[in-house]
C-alpha cells in the first residue's frame, strides 16, 4: 500500500501546473519518489525527455507501431470488419486506436528513456514512466518484443506492467465504454483491461504474498489474457491450447493469422449486449483468427478451444445470440457446418467438434461451411 505521505505527493504531482520543464533536480526527486513507490532500487540514472506536443505525438505513434506492427493491425482490421465491429476503408482501426491513445508519457525500453509531453501534467506522467524504468532495470521490459507474434500474450504482459504501476500510482483515466461507435466501445474495453484488470491481478497477488508476489507477474509475464482475468490460471501458469488452422481449403489460401484470446471473446460479446458473457467466455482454452483469400473473395475464421464440452456449448449459444445482435436475424440454410446464416452481403458458419469450435464469415455458403468444417478437422 502507498504510504500516506507518498499518496499526497503523487496527488500533488497530478494537480501541479507543470509549466516548467523537468530539470535534473526535479528528475532526481521524481526518481526517489518512484523508488519509494515500487520498493525497487535505481540501478542507473534514467533520462527523462520532455517534448513539445507535436513531437511527442510523433514519438508515441512510432512506439505504438513498434509494439503493434502494421501487418498485425491490418490483420485485426479484417477480422474486426468481418465480425461486424467496424466499417469503412483501410486504416479505420489504426485511426481509432490512435485517437484513443492520449498518454502523456511513454517509456522506451530499447532506449531506456522516459518521454513525456511538455506542459501540464508532465511531472505526473514522468513519475509513471520512471516506475516503468525501474521495472525495466529489474525485469527487462524489452522481453515484451519477443511476444510480437501473439497479440494476446502482448496484451497480457502489458497488463502485468501497467497493473503494477496502476496499483502503486492509480489507474489513468480511460474513455467510457458506453460512448462512441461499436469499434470504439470494443477498443475501450480492450484498452481498459490493461490497467483495470491488470491492477486487479496485481492487487490479488499482493494480498497473497505482498510485493514479492506482485513482482512474479513482472518476472514471468502472464502468457494469456485468461491468466490476467483468472488468478488461479495465472498461479497454475495454464497455457493456451495450440490452435492449428488449415493452410488451404479448396481455393481459399491462408493469408494471415493472429490470436483471439479471452479478452477478445468478452469484448466482442459485451459490445453487442450478449447476455451471460462471463459464463460464455470463462471456459476459453485457446484461440486463433485467420484471414483467407481466393481470386475474388475473402473469408475470416475464428477458431476456439474450450476447457470442457459444457463450455463449448455455452459458447455455441452465445455465438448464436451474437450473430443475431450484430447482423440481425438471418436465414438459416444447410451447409457443411453445424449452422449457416445467410445475411445481407455475407454468410456466417458455425461448427463444433467436441471442445473445438469454428466461426467463419465469408461471402457465400460454400466457402463459409467448408472452411468451418476444415478448421475443426485440421491437426
Amino acid at each position: 500500500m502507498i504510504r500516506p505521505l507518498l499518496a499526497i505527493l503523487v496527488a500533488a504531482l497530478v494537480a501541479a501546473p507543470g509549466a516548467v520543464a523537468i530539470d535534473a533536480k526535479q528528475a532526481q526527486a521524481l526518481l526517489r519518489l518512484a523508488v519509494k513507490a515500487t520498493g525497487l532500487t535505481a540501478q542507473e540514472r534514467v533520462r527523462i525527455v520532455a517534448e513539445p506536443a507535436v513531437r511527442f505525438r510523433q514519438r508515441r505513434v512510432a512506439l505504438f507501431d513498434r509494439a503493434y506492427p502494421r501487418a498485425a493491425q491490418a490483420h485485426d482490421e479484417k477480422v474486426y470488419r468481418a465480425l461486424g465491429l467496424l466499417s469503412g476503408g483501410n486504416g479505420t482501426l489504426r485511426k481509432a486506436l490512435l485517437a484513443l491513445d492520449t498518454r502523456a508519457g511513454v517509456y522506451d525500453p530499447v532506449a531506456g528513456v522516459a518521454y513525456v509531453q511538455s506542459g501540464k501534467g508532465e511531472r505526473a506522467a514522468a513519475l509513471r514512466q520512471l516506475v516503468h524504468a525501474l521495472q525495466d532495470q529489474h525485469f527487462d521490459l524489452n522481453r515484451i518484443r519477443r511476444l510480437a507474434g501473439s497479440r494476446d500474450a502482448t496484451v497480457a504482459a502489458t497488463a502485468a506492467i501497467e497493473g503494477h504501476a496502476s496499483l502503486l500510482l492509480g489507474v489513468p483515466p480511460t474513455p467510457k465504454p458506453g460512448a462512441g461507435s461499436t469499434l470504439t466501445r470494443f477498443l475501450v474495453l480492450e484498452q481498459g483491461f490493461v490497467s483495470t484488470v491488470g491492477r486487479r491481478l496485481a492487487a490479488d497477488l499482493r494480498n497473497l504474498g505482498g510485493a514479492p508476489a506482485v513482482r512474479t507477474a513482472l518476472r514471468r509475464f502472464p502468457a494469456t489474457t485468461e491468466q490476467v482475468f483468472h488468478l488461479d490460471k495465472f498461479l497454475q501458469r495454464e497455457r493456451a491450447e495450440p490452435i492449428v488452422v488449415p493452410d488451404r481449403v479448396e481455393d481459399l489460401q491462408l493469408r494471415s493469422t493472429g490470436t483471439f484470446g479471452e479478452l477478445d471473446v468478452r469484448a466482442l460479446l459485451a459490445v453487442f449486449g450478449v447476455p451471460g458473457l462471463d459464463a460464455a467466455a470463462a471456459g476459453w482454452g485457446g484461440g486463433r483468427s485467420a484471414v483467407y483469400r481466393d481470386a475474388a473473395t475473402e473469408a475470416v475464421l475464428v477458431s476456439l478451444a474450450w476447457d470442457s464440452e459444457a463450455n463449448a456449448t455455452q459458447w455455441a449459444a452465445a455465438a448464436t445470440a451474437y450473430v443475431e445482435a450484430a447482423f440481425g436475424e438471418g436465414t438459416l440454410t444447410e451447409c457443411a457446418a453445424t449452422a449457416c446464416w445467410i445475411l445481407s452481403g455475407r454468410t456466417i458458419a458455425f461448427d463444433r467438434l467436441g471442445v473445438h469450435t469454428a466461426l467463419v464469415v465469408a461471402a457465400d455458403v460454400k466457402h463459409a461451411g467448408e472452411l468451418a468444417r476444415a478448421a475443426l478437422l485440421t491437426g
